[in-house]
């Protein structure tokens, strides 16, 4: 039973400091931060035959640097002969997310928010009331999800058995994939690159949804004639139809975005 809790506790730890991570990013968002990746590496090359840093577009018009103007506000703040500073974010911006180079302060970075306020202003107040909602109901997303995890682990201990198994470890895999579901529909969006991590990330979780729904089969098959107790099956009824929703969910988001 202990190491059955070690290995749910890890696995959320995990869980969690994947989705502290920016998997979902807005078109835009990835648009700004990859203008500004080119013109660093523009700005490399142009170090290299003028000895110091390009101030304006004009001087690094032959690099043919590409981005969408309309769509991502590009600028070399300051520059000369031992560094510079560009920023780049979306000109209409619904994430305040602003990307920076500067030399003085290590390379590339993302800003903080008491930084971003500069350069997002009308919009930043509704931007930041949106993250909190959004936050708030990823917070309460986890603790339905952990109150889930603690039934399974209850089920477990009460009926833990070689007869069992398939039915206990049906409902543990629905809930990974349960999750991935929830969060494709809380976040994927017309705007939201569906980035190959996505995908593949999706595909995985249509399997493991697609394993669950097989394993509670096998285990109604098997047991259903024998009579097992009520509060078991009402669990796996429960597992097949959290496995086909999120089945669903992951093939309609693959079908739709990838």
């Amino acid at each position: 039973m202990k190491s059955v809790k070690q290995f749910f506790t890890y696995s959320l730890f995990l869980i969690f400091l994947t989705s502290c991570n920016q998997i979902f990013e807005v078109d835009a968002d990835v648009q700004a931060r990859q203008a500004l990746l080119d013109l660093m590496a523009i700005q490399d090359k142009f170090y290299q035959e003028n000895q110091r840093y390009a101030t304006g577009h004009a001087e690094i018009e032959k690099y043919n640097l590409k981005y969408h103007s309309g769509i991502v506000y590009l600028e070399i703040e300051s520059a000369g002969k031992n560094g510079y500073r560009a920023v780049s974010l979306p000109a209409e911006s619904t994430t305040a997310r602003v990307f920076a180079y500067d030399s003085e302060q290590g390379g590339f970075y993302e800003m903080e928010e008491d930084e971003v306020s500069r350069y997002v202003l009308g919009a930043l107040k509704h931007i930041r009331d949106e993250k909190q909602k959004k936050d708030l109901n990823e917070l309460t997303g986890w603790i339905l999800m952990g109150g889930m995890v603690f039934i399974g682990l209850r089920f477990f201990a009460r009926y833990r058995s070689p007869e069992n198994n398939n039915a206990i470890w049906s409902y543990i895999l629905c809930l990974p994939a349960m999750g991935w579901a929830v969060a494709l529909l809380g976040n994927m969006e017309e705007n939201i690159v569906f980035t190959s991590s996505i995908a593949q990330t999706t595909w995985a979780g249509l399997a493991v949804s697609l394993v669950a729904f097989g394993l509670g089969c096998i285990w109604m098959k098997k047991n259903i004639s024998l009579h097992p107790p009520a509060p078991l099956i009402s669990l796996l009824i429960c597992t097949l139809g959290i496995s086909l929703l999120s089945a669903g969910t992951m093939a309609y988001m693959l079908k739709t975005f990838a």
